[in-house]
C-alpha cells in the first residue's frame, strides 16, 4: 500500500477514535446521571458498543505499529494509550460495563 494511502487511513482512524471517545464519555456521563432503569440499560448498551468500536480501532493501531510502513509510531502509541485509558477508566469506576 502506498505511504499516502496509509497516512490517510491513519488520520481517518484517529478521527474515529476522537469521535468514539467523545461519544463514550457522553454516554457514560448520561449513565451516571440517569435514575431510570430502562434508560440505564440502553446507555450500558451504547457504552459497550462504543467500547467495542474503540477496541477494533486499537487493534488496527497495533497492526500499523507492528508494521514497517509507518516510521513515527509515537502518535499511534498515544492513541492506543488513550483507548486503553478509557477502558481502564470503566473498570476503575467499578461499573464493569
Amino acid at each position: 500500500m502506498s505511504n499516502r494511502k496509509i497516512n490517510q487511513d491513519v488520520e481517518k482512524c484517529f478521527k474515529q477514535i476522537t469521535i468514539g471517545v467523545e461519544a463514550f464519555d457522553a454516554s457514560y456521563d448520561k449513565y451516571e446521571q440517569s435514575t431510570n432503569a430502562s434508560q440505564r440499560d440502553k446507555l450500558v448498551d451504547n457504552i459497550k458498543k462504543e467500547c467495542k468500536k474503540l477496541q477494533r480501532l486499537r487493534d488496527q493501531i497495533k497492526t500499523w505499529a507492528a508494521g514497517n510502513e509507518i516510521k513515527d509510531k509515537g502518535p499511534l502509541q498515544d492513541k492506543r494509550e488513550l483507548i486503553e485509558s478509557v477502558r481502564t477508566g470503566i473498570t476503575d469506576r467499578g461499573d464493569g460495563t
